[in-house]
């Protein structure tokens, strides 16, 4: 028995050294292939023929090879038909869309990945079947796909976002980045329009990659039509970054709430277009019972006095102990914040300065 296992281990062994191998080998000749689009290196006369069980990494290297590097994305003109003509030739489209109906799920999404790089046609009515299936990332990889290659499905991708909650936050960012802003304007105000509560504060988080006049609008009609406290808290913190004068009315009303998620968030936009006319709003929230709108309305105060000198004044005049503990903490993580010197690079301080070293 034991010689069994140990003839056994050594063919085992044996074996998956030769995989590695003929792996390492596969990867090397399709990158120097692949990498001729960047390099202009001419190309075999005649492409290696792709094996059944290598298609799987010759994809994933294509895919690689597709996402420009910042430093490449000027010559993307350049590049990228150069890496499609190579996968043309070879058959990558074809084993792709194969894929799409008799792959695993990893496969899918693999080869969803390719056609969307590609642009192909004839895999957009697959992938906007996919991009109903159960499995999250298999669902946002269709959509993607479908969307690189007919722009007008971005629709269905606000839908499809609204409707989710199981997507990848980051994936979804860089497929909203890849969607014309006037589209995604437009897009995104018909999903929230249609949408339930849950649904406009997933959409909500994404209302900065739209342009600011309309990211304004969605938000401020989110408010007008909603009464729960989580979706207009969501309003409120979407509205924050684009916030100016003419948007302190609507804070001070929602600064009148009791929710602290609404307070929470009526105070980033308060503090955009704060004036000294909003001390006693800002001195109530420093008595909240809550302590993150106590600890948020004190900021705001020393954001606003800070600068002026008044305000050791405004401390000893406060009664509230809770609001002067508040206040007082605020003052103390400034005046930190002011003092904290850069990070020193300790590696750089170990080595010396580089004129030592030479």
């Amino acid at each position: 028995m034991t010689a069994v296992l140990i003839v056994a281990f050594v063919v085992l062994r044996t074996r998956n050294s030769l995989t590695r191998r003929r792996q390492s080998i596969l990867t090397e000749r399709w990158r120097s292939i692949l990498k001729t689009a960047y390099t202009g290196e001419a190309l075999p006369e005649v492409l290696p023929r792709v094996g059944r069980r290598d298609w799987f990494t010759v994809i994933a290297l294509f895919s690689q090879f597709h996402q420009l590097r910042d430093k490449d994305r000027d010559r993307a003109r350049e590049v990228l038909p150069k890496l499609d003509a190579i996968a043309y030739d070879i058959g990558l489209d074809r084993h792709a869309l194969y894929w799409l109906h008799r792959g695993d799920d990893a496969e899918k999404i693999l080869a969803l990945t390719a056609l969307g790089q590609l642009r192909e046609p004839a895999a957009l009515d697959d992938a906007v079947r996919l991009s109903a299936d159960e499995g999250a990332e298999l669902s946002r990889a269709a959509a993607q796909c479908a969307l690189r290659i007919d722009p007008r499905f971005s629709d269905g991708v606000l839908e499809l976002v609204r409707d989710r909650d199981d997507w990848v936050r980051s994936r979804v960012e860089a497929m909203l980045k890849e969607i014309d802003p006037i589209d995604l304007d437009e897009a995104l105000r018909a999903a929230i329009a249609n949408a339930d509560e849950a649904g406009r504060r997933r959409l909500l988080d994404f209302v900065r990659f739209c342009s600011p006049s309309p990211a304004r609008a969605v938000c401020k009609r989110v408010l007008e039509e909603s009464e729960e406290s989580e979706t207009i808290a969501a309003a409120l913190r979407s509205l924050a970054p684009l916030a100016s004068e003419e948007d302190r009315a609507l804070a001070l009303r929602y600064c009148a709430r009791e929710s602290p998620i609404v307070l929470l968030s009526a105070l980033r936009v308060l503090r955009k277009c704060v004036r000294y006319d909003d001390r006693e709003t800002l001195l109530r929230l420093a008595s909240h019972r809550d302590y993150w709108v106590r600890l948020r309305a004190a900021e705001a105060i020393v954001e606003l006095y800070g600068e002026s000198g008044l305000l050791e004044d405004f401390l000893v005049e406060v009664e509230d102990r809770y609001a002067r503990d508040a206040i007082t903490q605020a003052i103390a993580e400034r005046k930190m914040m002011a003092r904290r010197s850069p990070t020193r690079d300790r590696r750089a301080a170990s080595q010396g300065a580089p004129e030592a070293r030479l």
